[in-house]
């Protein structure tokens, strides 16, 4: 049985926004994503109250701290579980320091909200290529929203993290933006697509937020935003004469992503909440892809 747990943080006003997935019969279970910190009580109540006594395994897409800052205290609590993370996470689940400093530098109060992240004992840690939980899970390397991403297959479901951005499911229609840290680079972003390509049959399981049974169009619709947004900006940088050194104006960016962008623009269709945090990370996508486009000289 699979079950999604909503995890809101009312300090932040964030209501659909993580997605934790919980697996679980009578002889073993796994949590994907338990999220921040600040969330703990709440993920433990859900838990509590689906009868989770132990925990078997605990599987990290990524370690930033909307999805793995609970890592410590979860392992105090279940120190039976172990924990699934990309090699390059390792060392960062151990000694979270870097990544603490890291995460208040680029998302401020947002990170203190969430809360800093507990040493996770490395007995409780594995890196590994397939998983002997239900049934045999899959495990694929998808660099891109961070080097420590990775995506997880379980038969007829797909666990993406952010691999396609952020997701949420309209009346009539798809909300997508994509999800682009400032180490972001588009040939490993594309690459990883093209490495879970064969698997979009499957129900796709996002982070943020939700799910679809809508694969093919979730990937296709994914690569060709990314590409646009990455063209729209680096053309924007080139007409306005932006240089090394050079404030961007980010708003006329974003302004001129919804006008380039229909499904980017779909933003006006979200409750005025979702709304208003939406345009609060878009700011940091499009940070993300002009410090790839500075790094690569094509500004």
């Amino acid at each position: 049985m699979l079950e999604l747990i909503d995890l809101d943080i009312p300090a932040l006003g964030y209501t659909r926004f993580i997605s934790s997935w919980l697996y679980q019969k009578a002889e073993e279970n796994f949590l994907v994503d338990p999220g921040p910190a600040c969330t703990m009580g709440h993920l433990l109540r859900e838990l509590d109250r689906r009868g989770v006594s132990r925990l078997d395994w605990i599987l990290l897409t990524h370690i930033h701290l909307d999805h793995a800052g609970c890592m410590g205290d979860l392992i105090e609590r279940f120190p039976e579980a172990t924990v699934v993370c990309h090699e390059k996470a390792v060392s960062h689940l151990a000694d979270p320091g870097r990544l603490w400093q890291g995460s208040l530098k680029v998302l401020g109060n947002v990170a203190r909200v969430y809360g800093e992240m507990k040493p996770v004992p490395r007995a409780n840690i594995l890196v590994a290529d397939v998983l002997p939980v239900a049934g045999g899970i899959r495990v694929i390397p998808t660099p891109g929203h961070a080097a420590h991403h990775q995506c997880f297959i379980l038969r007829d479901h797909l666990f993406c993290g952010e691999l396609f951005g952020i997701f949420l499911q309209l009346e009539h229609a798809i909300y997508l933006r994509p999800a682009t840290p400032r180490v972001f680079v588009l040939k490993d972003f594309l690459s990883s697509m093209d490495a879970v390509a064969p698997f979009m049959d499957r129900r796709i399981c996002f982070s943020h937020y939700g799910f679809s049974d809508k694969g093919p169009l979730i990937l296709d619709t994914a690569r060709k935003q990314l590409q646009l947004w990455v063209a729209v900006i680096s053309e924007f940088c080139h007409n306005s004469g932006m240089e090394p050194g050079m404030e961007p104006d980010i708003n006329r960016i974003m302004a001129k992503l919804f006008e380039k962008d229909p499904v980017y623009r779909r933003r006006t269709l979200l409750p005025q909440a979702l709304q208003t945090r939406e345009a609060h990370f878009s700011v940091n996508s499009i940070q993300g892809i002009l410090h790839y486009l500075l790094r690569h000289s094509f500004i």
